[in-house]
């Protein structure tokens, strides 16, 4: 099974074992964006936990109500969560992510997919 969506903020790639989401270039993400990425998200799964590889690389700034929303409401159905990462900029929105939420699900960033991809097999049960 391969299942995939869009919105205008992230492509979302599905399959048995693992939910890619590739957020698109210069993104802004507002509380209004992470509620609609999240629902997005959820509608894809059908209640199905399981890990989440997310790319963020592409995205300039989080604002803090997302954030929030994202670690909490956003968490749902997740087993583990990576962060696939650009230094300077997208390390800096995941390492404040990282660093201001109680981790509920295992949750680091990356640079390499090979290596996050690694994490969620080892974390999220692939």
């Amino acid at each position: 099974m391969r299942i995939s969506h869009e919105n205008q903020y992230a492509i979302y790639l599905l399959t048995e074992e693992l939910l890619h989401i590739i957020y698109k270039k210069s993104l802004c993400i507002d509380l209004k964006a992470a509620q609609l990425i999240v629902r997005d998200r959820m509608m894809l799964q059908k209640g199905r936990k399981m890990p989440v590889l997310c790319d963020i690389r592409e995205v300039l700034r989080v604002n803090k109500p997302a954030r929030d929303y994202l670690a909490l409401e956003g968490s749902q159905w997740i087993t583990a969560l990576a962060f696939l990462i650009d230094p300077p900029v997208s390390d800096v929105i995941s390492s404040i992510y990282l660093g201001t939420h109680a981790e509920t699900v295992p949750t680091r960033s990356f640079t390499k997919k090979s290596e996050a991809l690694a994490f969620l097999k080892m974390n999220g049960r692939i």
